[in-house]
């Protein structure tokens, strides 16, 4: 039964010399090999950050230009629509004039068409 007890207790001795020697092999590169994915994620975090920001800016920029369209369509409307409104009063104009000129040729024409009291010569 000794011999079974140390028997253990050698491989007992040998894992840990083992797990020791494939520490001390393993450890320190896994280690770097955190400290650079700690890294790449704090600059992959801060990439992410820009990207965002520049994605809102760029849509900043959109809207602005969205709106400067808008704007300048307002601006050309808004001369059409001075420009119809001229036309129309110049149209209001010369309507009343020919209105006015109409009733006073109806007045004229309704003058000769109506008989003269002339006096009689007999």
């Amino acid at each position: 039964m000794e011999s079974s007890s140390s028997t253990h207790a050698e491989d007992a001795n040998t894992v840990k010399l083992l797990a020791k020697g494939v520490l001390e092999l393993y450890e320190p590169p896994l280690a770097t090999i955190n400290t650079h994915l700690k890294e790449l994620t704090e600059k992959q975090e801060t990439v992410q950050l820009m990207l965002t920001s520049e994605r809102r800016k760029l849509e900043d920029l959109q809207n602005d230009a969205m709106l400067d369209a808008l704007l300048a369509d307002i601006a050309t409307n808004r001369e059409k629509l001075l420009s119809i409104s001229g036309t129309m009063m110049n149209l209001h104009k010369r309507v009343q004039s020919l209105q006015t000129r109409a009733a006073n040729i109806e007045k004229v024409a309704k003058n000769r068409a109506a008989p003269t009291s002339r006096p009689s010569t007999s």
